[in-house]
């Protein structure tokens, strides 16, 4: 057998989520780390290709219809799974790590004959993985381990650092002047199989947020997808750049990679900063920070809302308790929101003045 012949394949599965997404990119970490001649594919639905695309260390992106193959109908995702299938069985996989515990996760792996399969899976045994409260990041990396390693778990590995991959921003994107730009996101935490509102912090709190920064001499430019739609009229009186289902995803990555802040609750663009290494105030209230932040980075200020909640947190890793009021994200206050910003701003609004 060559070298060609014999070089580990791993192909990875996780379709949807771009903050997962950007959490899972531990697995190539660790990937790249301890087995750097190994190649590595990835399958992942057409929204999410652009991201993985731009993840460093992994060798092919295998697009799928999500929408058909997650939520369309009996037949419809039947013909996508089999369309699935089809495009897998041709490779020769030695691994598979199936990141979702989703049932339909593992039967796509199906198609991969003679590999060895991880899988994420939620029992109620001592294997379970993920296991409530952990970082997903070192969970998702867990999978790559030894079946017969029973612990303990020393090696921790970040999520990819996306700066080198950025194409350059076209022309005009961002403002011309030298006044710091603040990126907020104040939409979000939706995507193909969940709306969670309750992770939400107010959209009229980031306006009265906008507001106080753009009278401190920032740029504050908002970001999020056409289903954000809505939260521009909270700014409507506001004078910010409105970038709401405007961009790209790489452009997204690359606005938020200039910004001299970004202020986000726990959604996409709170991992798309993160993944540029870009300062962030990051709202938190009914998950915990370092479940999906893991070791807490020198350039993101976590706020905790909700201390003084008997039900705070309210996530266990898969489902939120049911909530119609999520006290503990408006348990943050605009004053303290903006006095966080004041301090992590002196600096760029010193050097603009």
């Amino acid at each position: 057998m060559n070298a060609l012949q014999s070089r580990e394949h791993i192909l990875i599965i996780r379709l949807v989520a771009l903050g997962d997404l950007i959490t899972a990119t531990t697995l190539v970490e660790r990937i790249r780390a301890e087995r750097p001649g190994a190649r590595v594919s990835w399958l992942v639905g057409n929204g999410g290709a652009p991201l993985v695309r731009l993840f460093p260390g992994v060798d092919e992106v295998i697009a799928v219809d999500e929408q058909r193959l997650l939520r369309g109908s009996t037949l419809d995702r039947a013909m996508a799974m089999l369309r699935v299938w089809g495009r897998l069985i041709r490779n020769r996989y030695t691994e598979v790590i199936v990141a979702h515990p989703d049932p339909r996760y593992a039967l796509i792996a199906m198609a991969c004959v003679g590999a060895r399969v991880r899988t994420l899976s939620r029992g109620m045994s001592s294997r379970t993985n993920p296991i409530p409260g952990r970082f997903f990041g070192d969970e998702f990396a867990r999978l790559l381990g030894p079946p017969e390693n029973t612990g303990p778990t020393i090696e921790r590995y970040d999520v990819s650092d996306l700066r080198p991959q950025l194409p350059p921003l076209r022309d005009g994107i961002l403002p011309s002047s030298e006044r710091p730009l603040v990126v907020l996101v104040p939409g979000g935490a939706r995507n193909l199989l969940r709306d969670t509102p309750v992770r939400r912090w107010p959209a009229t709190r980031y306006a009265e947020v906008a507001h106080a920064l753009v009278e401190r001499g920032c740029d504050v430019a908002l970001v999020g997808d056409r289903s954000d739609r809505w939260a521009a009229d909270a700014c409507a009186d506001v004078p910010v750049i409105d970038f709401l289902g405007t961009l790209t995803l790489e452009e997204t990555l690359g606005v938020l990679a200039h910004a001299s802040l970004v202020i986000s609750h726990d959604t996409g663009p709170l991992h798309l900063a993160r993944a540029v290494r870009a300062p962030t105030i990051a709202l938190f209230g009914p998950t915990i920070p370092r479940q999906v932040l893991g070791a807490i980075p020198p350039n993101v200020t976590v706020m905790w809302g909700g201390d003084h909640l008997a039900c705070r947190p309210c996530y266990n890793g898969r489902d939120f308790a049911l909530c119609q009021n999520n006290l503990c994200m408006q348990d943050i206050s605009v004053a303290q929101v903006i006095d966080h910003a004041e301090q992590l701003l002196s600096g760029a609004m010193q050097r603009q003045s």
